[in-house]
């Protein structure tokens, strides 16, 4: 098999790996970048809902499966350069100052507010913020978000006015007493870069954007961190981590266009494919071995306890057809002084409506509520609540010995099931949202949990002691001095907020820290 050797390898290109990749780049350090997916088509087919989300365009070749209350499934991941920033709807908050000390938020009755603690306060990560939010090109408005945690700088510019489904949400929000604010939004609004600026078009949240007016990461971060030398590889699957004593000294490799397998040595392994296979990777190259952090690989799944608020209403919520996603709420992300359950419940956001293609081919059941639920979509809002999801050691990520995936490695089998405090604080904001939907006019409102894990999180946390933790502070995986585990999965707890800035922010930090440190680091026992 060939070889080849670079000084940094980062295995994914999602907000961990590629911040880390572009720091690294910046210091001089020779990266290779590792994606097993391709680039994303910009052509007509980023925008038709048919080939993205009904025939899944980017469909990978390694899928997990759920083993839920309701059921076993397979799920085949979306692959591609730049992860999932680019279906995600662009939404980029960051964690309020009080996630970082659950005990404050919770008290210390809950049993395990302990393991969600930090190993550090938001003061460590807000001038990271500031520089991911900057880098990534956030739009918002500065100080109107109730619960906004302390900031140094402003967003890079301000996001458009409310169109009518916004407006409308909104307005009846204020009337109940509520908040509601711009939503801040990793988009293109004024033309920069020589890229076009948003169009406000109804296929942005589940698409790849076709004139590149999204702030994905493959059009903002990547291509930054190839100027400054970064080597960004598509198509190449990572298979195992080769260790050697306290070392990774290399990782396996297929081609996915031909094939061809190889070895590809390093001073510095990264690791940045997601929550769930990145568990899978360490769980194949046997890191689970390495003890006493070890056998917490893939533990303390989290995802958030999230739902959809849908109003129908007699009247056409959206005439101009336009981007829609542009409001939040955090007026109950700590929950209520008077109704329960005590403690933090989330946050709500405007979520736009998916198109009918989508709802007809996804419905439980194909008629008549997929075709009634297609056909009245333009006479749709919908409210996106976001609870907590607390750690729990059972909900997990394993290795299934009796099914591989197309290159031999073994499927992931993922478990989990929300605790009743999850549930009953969704419950609490699924009855807020359906206040502001009948306020604005909605005659008729449904619940629609979502299963998905668009934010999985959570399965090799950091901290500070071993025995409870995968990963040090500086998200270095316990007893491998060369290893490090930087996308979601570090988080010990999961606040209410899309976790992309906080992953993206926490990579400048431990990219920084790596270059800080990289003779040390790269220097063989």
């Amino acid at each position: 098999m060939a070889q080849e050797h670079w000084d940094a390898i980062v295995i994914g290109t999602g907000f961990g790996g590629s911040t880390v990749a572009l720091e690294l780049a910046r210091a001089g350090v020779r990266v290779l970048v590792l994606e097993r997916g391709p680039w994303a088509d910009r052509d007509d087919s980023a925008w038709d809902p048919i080939t993205i989300q009904v025939e899944q365009k980017y469909r990978g070749e390694s899928p997990y499966d759920v083993d839920e209350r309701w059921g076993r499934k397979t799920v085949f991941p979306d692959d591609v350069v730049g992860g999932k920033s680019v279906f995600y709807g662009a939404a980029s908050f960051r964690l309020r100052k009080e996630d970082f000390d659950p005990t404050e938020r919770f008290g210390t009755t809950l049993p395990n507010s302990t393991s969600m603690k930090w190993p550090f306060g938001y003061d460590e990560l807000q001038p990271f913020y500031d520089e991911a939010e900057a880098a990534i090109g956030v739009a918002g408005v500065a100080g109107v978000d109730p619960t906004e945690p302390p900031r140094t700088n402003g967003y890079v510019g301000p996001p458009p006015p409310y169109g009518s489904s916004a407006r409308t949400l909104a307005n009846a929000a204020t009337a109940l007493g509520l908040h509601p604010f711009p939503m801040p939004l990793a988009i293109n609004f004024a033309q920069t870069d020589g890229r076009q600026a948003c169009q406000m078009c109804m296929t942005c949240d589940l698409f790849p954007c076709k004139i590149c007016a999204k702030n994905d990461l493959s059009v903002t971060l990547l291509p930054l961190a190839q100027q400054h030398g970064a080597t960004i590889r598509d198509r190449t699957v990572v298979t195992r981590l080769v260790t050697d004593g306290e070392r990774v000294g290399a990782v396996e490799c297929v081609d996915a266009r031909t094939g061809e397998s190889s070895v590809i040595t390093c001073d510095v392994c990264i690791v940045s494919c997601g929550a769930i296979p990145s568990a899978k990777l360490l769980l194949t190259s046997g890191l689970d071995r390495i003890e006493p952090n070890g056998k917490l690989i893939g533990r303390n799944l989290m995802r958030h306890c999230s739902g959809i608020a849908i109003g129908i209403f007699p009247f056409k919520t959206n005439p101009e057809r336009q981007f829609h996603k542009q409001f939040a709420l955090t007026d109950f992300y700590f929950g209520h002084a008077t109704r329960g359950p005590a403690g933090p419940w989330g946050m709500l956001q405007a979520l736009q409506t998916p198109p009918p293609e989508v709802v007809r081919a996804n419905a439980p059941y194909p008629w008549p509520i997929g075709m009634l639920g297609a056909r009245t979509i333009p006479y749709h809002a919908y409210l996106l609540c976001i609870a907590e999801d607390l750690p729990q050691a059972r909900n997990r990520v394993e290795l299934d010995a009796t099914r591989t995936d197309k290159y031999g490695v073994p499927v992931a089998r993922v478990f989990h099931q929300y605790d009743a405090r999850d549930l009953a604080a969704r419950r609490s904001l699924f009855r807020e949202a359906s206040r502001i939907l009948r306020k604005a006019g909605a005659l008729v409102r449904v619940r629609m949990p979502i299963h998905t894990y668009s934010h999985a999180i959570g399965t090799t946390r950091f901290g500070s002691d071993p025995a409870e933790a995968v990963l040090d502070p500086w998200c270095r995986f316990f007893g491998v001095r060369n290893l490090f585990v930087v996308d979601g999965s570090f988080l010990p707890s999961s606040g209410s907020v899309n976790p992309s800035l906080t992953i993206a922010a926490n990579g400048l930090r431990v990219g920084r820290h790596i270059a800080d440190r990289w003779r040390d680091l790269a220097d063989t026992p």
